[in-house]
């Protein structure tokens, strides 16, 4: 028999009274009608604002300001007393619809969700807000863009794994009762819950609890998932990448300054949309990593209805992949190592699609250093339909492991660039050129101190 020491968390019915009322609206919410997202994306041509956003600590507290402009080719953008402070307790997880009309934020450590509408300079109107914490049992969930129309709101328990043994030995009493006196650890349960959100009106769609399944590569390993984050929808599945922790019951230790979990394999949770249901995971041993990234997008959908989803690495013994999954399944017929591309040693922790195949990889680079806090990351473009890589051209001291989006208008992307403690600038990638110098210098950003530039939105 098996016996869980720790809880598992009970199932939320949250089907009614749950959030405030939207601002412009005393409507119910409705499940959003299931869409694939990509007959409303609005066309990259249709952009009118760029919104920038700078993080900053001046007082040890961030702080998140934004101001939108119409053009970044040229000028001076200066936060030194401008900016429309975005809600955060912590860092701000803000995403944008994909003209930049509209944006979309989690206040991280306050439970709560934001739509504004983006009408130029410091003027973000205030459309909806809703609390999501009593729904998720949290005011630290995690939330990303699964499509244009739908966005996910996600928690995995993994800090309170619930410890599963198999006893194998007992004594009978007298009255008949067992105590069992002998025991084998077998796994960690980690309960997850997720919902969807219509991006219309942040309307609360299917909220679905359960207990991530747990594979044999785990049971191995006494690995269990620790987060689950960057979800994409792609038909009827959404797809969530994860990240292991590893327990060991010899030395039982959780949390930080714990050993780390030993990824031999890659592997994504895949649920059925728009119902949440029927959890399962897909794996692959062509790559080994986490799939759950950090802040910036993992997993983007192609105009052929695949998903190509990056992996992070633990050190500079592995190697980065961007992995396509096909009809479900990874689709080990494709074969893009990143590392091996650029020839050198990578980690990554998302990366931004601009059609065609085409997207642009900011990256650590691992063999000059392993920490993430280190000012050593670079951006890389990748063709994937012909397997090439290119290191851009860009300044050193650069710290991205927080950046969180970047813009596309036409043959155009956009990222907000600066080395750590300096001005930066608004650099223009020609998403048609593949030279390493393949960009022209926009507005000049300047810094503040304890500042760094996390995307246009």
């Amino acid at each position: 028999m098996t016996t869980a020491f720790n809880r598992f968390a009970t199932r939320l019915l949250v089907f009614g009274l749950i959030g405030v009322l939207p601002l412009t609206s005393c409507e119910e919410d409705e499940t959003p009608t299931p869409t694939t997202g990509e007959e409303e994306t609005p066309g990259s041509e249709d952009r009118e604002y760029f919104t920038l956003a700078l993080s900053a600590s001046p007082t040890g507290e961030t702080k998140v300001y934004t101001q939108a402009l119409t053009d970044v080719s040229e000028g001076t953008v200066s936060y030194d007393g401008v900016g429309y402070e975005i809600p955060s307790t912590r860092t701000a997880r803000i995403f944008s619809s994909a003209d930049g009309s509209t944006l979309y934020n989690l206040d991280y450590g306050g439970g709560r969700i934001y739509k504004f509408d983006v009408n130029g300079g410091e003027d973000y109107a205030l459309e909806y807000e809703k609390n999501v914490e009593f729904v998720m049992g949290t005011a630290y969930p995690r939330w990303s863009k699964a499509n244009e129309a739908t966005a996910s709101v996600h928690y995995a328990e993994g800090s309170e794994a619930a410890r599963v043994y198999e006893y194998t030995d007992s004594t009978e009493q007298a009255d008949g009762t067992y105590v069992y006196t002998d025991s084998t650890f077998v796994r960690s349960d980690v309960t997850v819950r997720v919902m969807t959100v219509g991006l219309d009106a942040l309307t609360f769609g299917a909220v679905e609890e359960f207990v991530i399944p747990v594979t044999p590569t785990d049971l191995e390993s006494y690995n269990y998932v620790g987060r689950v984050d960057a979800p994409v929808i792609a038909g009827d599945k959404i797809f969530y990448g994860m990240a292991k922790s590893a327990y060991n019951p010899v030395e039982p230790c959780t949390g930080r300054g714990c050993p780390a979990a030993v990824y031999t394999n890659t592997e994504t949770l895949v649920l059925d949309y728009p119902g949440l249901t029927n959890p399962r995971i897909i794996a692959t041993e062509m790559a080994a990593g986490a799939t759950n990234g950090y802040r910036t997008p993992v997993a983007h959908l192609d105009e052929e209805g695949d998903v190509y989803q990056i992996i992070s690495v633990p050190d500079n013994t592995y190697d980065t992949y961007i992995l396509r999954i096909r009809d479900g399944e990874y689709d080990e017929s494709f074969d893009f190592n990143l590392s091996d591309l650029l020839g050198e040693n990578t980690r990554a922790y998302g990366w931004f699609y601009t059609g065609n195949g085409i997207g642009y990889v900011p990256y650590l680079r691992t063999d000059e250093t392993d920490s993430n806090d280190d000012s050593n990351w670079s951006v890389a473009r990748v063709d994937l339909y012909q397997g090439t890589a290119v290191k851009m051209n860009l300044p050193e001291n650069l710290w991205l492991r927080q950046y969180q989006n970047a813009a596309v208008r036409d043959n155009n992307f956009y990222m907000a660039i600066t080395p750590t403690g300096e001005d930066g600038n608004v650099y223009i990638f020609d998403t048609t050129s593949d030279s390493p110098d393949g960009f022209t210098l926009g507005a000049t950003l300047k810094n503040l101190a304890e500042g760094t530039y996390i995307g246009i939105y």
